[in-house]
């Protein structure tokens, strides 16, 4: 956090992917990601650049949809 700005300086983000199983079947819910069940974990920490400001800009309808 930016103590002059009080806006975050970063993002980090973690995703859980679970696998599918010999059978081709993903386990439900957390037991995707239950011990003896393979899955994947990726970590993304993004640091904000703040060196110069970012004008608005519209979004396409079709991005829009997919953001609700």
């Amino acid at each position: 956090m930016n103590k002059e700005t009080r806006l975050p300086t970063s993002l980090l983000m973690t995703v859980l992917i679970g696998r599918r199983d010999e059978q081709g079947k993903t386990q439900a819910g957390d037991a995707a990601f239950s011990e003896g069940v393979e899955h994947i974990v990726f970590t993304y920490d993004y640091k904000f650049d703040t060196e110069a400001e970012v004008k608005e800009f519209s979004l396409p309808g079709a991005v829009r949809s997919l953001l609700k």
